[in-house]
């Protein structure tokens, strides 16, 4: 048997593998293909070997039984693990005149809060603090959908600063939405991106009659909310926005509402979060994003990235004891991931900014996506004049081009992350954050291992029939 492992070694190729543990489960990846498998340790150790590890046949042969080596073998070849010569992979591409379906509208670069970590100084951009106008926002309207020729279903989500500190322009879009809805022939969802404090009467009866989605800022409760997101005369923004989110629960769908949790420096017990979210709120969904960037006061360290890990392994646990009871437990991005890794998914890029995606902010320039805004470096286009050149460099940033990404397990699965929290810092387009790679990492394991675990208890999950599966579509496709 030695003399066979070693003749396979030399004379057959062995794709490109990952595998790692969790909770007792072996998950082995086949990562050109992103085709992964609940395996018996045995299938790991080979493949270390196969992959030119520095374990001996004769290593392998004293801890398995020859005929428990052969079978994996066979099994390789069957998973298409070994083959007589390199395959040839298809590399994914996107068309360069690709049309943005959706767009992120600055409608304010002004905001009431002065949150500590935010990306866009608290929503003046390093600029000034103004307001669009409504010749503005209809040229951009007028871009939007006169460069989707294609494309019917467009999602436009209204952000700041603070959108709501422009509420006459919100109400003017929204109206000016339904009419162009009707020359176009396109449906046009809206979003509304929110720090809920900012609430009336007329306001619901808008979100109500266009059905409108929100995404608000809540970052947990009072205590942790309060710490990083004050409101601009320093009292508690947590009071203003409890007390409208509880009417919204009322008066609205709640599978339109999304509150979405930034999670600082030195907070690290995510399940904390999650339960206040939907169990003292009574939200029926969560989305958790750590805080990434260059702000030292607020950012993730190393340190709170470990424990951070550790608290969201419960959170995955918690999801799938739900799901074996019948429940939901609507935990974003780690839902979408579990059903994107379940479908095979083979990304190229992290995300849609500057392909599908696209940021407008007061002034008609248009960027890849929000967080680029202010950097004039990464103007890609006016909405007076269309994409410039520099749109290009978006198409560029694949897995296949960046520095750290192309010989990354991960690369298909997460496609490179955000791209926006490097240059933030000071680095170059094609580059990597290393806590922003972590994190993707970790989510694409996670994923994976919940796959495998409603695979193997033949568990239902089913992202088309969640509570917030429609609203979740418009707002993060």
């Amino acid at each position: 048997m030695g003399d066979t492992l070693t003749a396979v070694k030399k004379d057959k190729f062995f794709i490109d593998t990952y595998h790692f543990s969790h909770n007792g489960m072996n998950i082995l990846l086949d990562v050109n293909n992103s085709n992964f498998y609940s395996v018996e340790k045995i299938y790991c150790d080979v493949a270390d070997y196969l992959g030119n590890s520095k374990t001996t046949a004769d290593e392998i042969l004293e801890k398995y039984e020859a005929a428990e080596v052969q079978k994996v073998l066979e099994d390789f070849e069957s998973f298409g693990f070994l083959c007589d010569e390199e395959p040839d992979y298809e590399k994914i591409e996107i068309e360069r005149d690709k049309e943005v379906i959706n767009l992120v509208m600055n409608v304010s670069h002004n905001c009431n809060l002065r949150c500590k970590y935010c990306f866009a100084a608290t929503g003046s951009y390093n600029g000034e603090r103004d307001l669009m106008s409504r010749e503005m926002a209809d040229k951009t309207l007028d871009w939007f959908l006169n460069q989707a020729k294609q494309s019917k279903v467009l999602n436009l989500n209204l952000f700041g600063g603070e959108p709501l500190t422009n509420i006459p322009l919100v109400k003017y879009i929204v109206n000016r939405c339904q009419d162009l809805e009707k020359e176009y022939d396109k449906k046009i969802f809206i979003t509304i991106s929110t720090n809920g404090t900012i609430l009336n009467e007329e306001l619901v009866q808008l979100i109500k009659d266009h059905d409108i989605g929100l995404q608000i800022s809540i970052d947990g409760d009072k205590e942790i909310h309060d710490a990083n997101r004050p409101a601009a005369n320093g009292k508690s923004s947590y009071d203003m926005l409890a007390e409208n989110v509880e009417i919204l629960l009322k008066e609205v769908d709640p599978a339109g509402l999304i509150p979405r949790a930034t999670v600082a420096k030195g907070v690290t017990d995510v399940p904390r979060i999650v339960n206040h979210m939907l169990d003292d709120m009574h939200f029926k969904c969560v989305a958790l994003t750590p805080a990434l960037g260059s702000y030292e006061e607020t950012s993730y360290r190393q340190e709170d990235l470990d424990d951070y890990f550790k608290r969201y392994d419960e959170l995955a646990e918690t999801f799938l004891e739900k799901l074996r009871s019948g429940e939901e437990y609507n935990i974003y991005p780690f839902v979408s991931e579990v059903d994107a890794v379940s479908k095979g998914i083979r990304r190229v890029y992290g995300c849609g900014s500057g392909l599908g995606f696209a940021s407008v902010d007061i002034k008609g320039n248009i960027y890849p996506c929000m967080r680029f805004i202010g950097n004039n470096d990464y103007i890609i286009g006016h909405v007076e004049d269309g994409f410039n050149e520099k749109r290009q460099m978006f198409f560029d940033r694949t897995v296949y081009n960046r520095t750290e990404c192309k010989n990354c397990w991960a690369k298909h699965l997460c496609g490179g992350a955000c791209v926006a929290v490097q240059v933030e810092c000071g680095e170059p387009l094609e580059s990597y954050n290393p806590l922003v790679c972590q994190v993707a990492k970790r989510m694409a394991e996670l994923a994976m291992y919940a796959s495998s675990v409603i695979a193997k208890e033949n568990l239902n999950f089913d992202m088309r029939k969640l509570t917030v599966n429609d609203f979740i579509r418009r707002r993060f496709s």
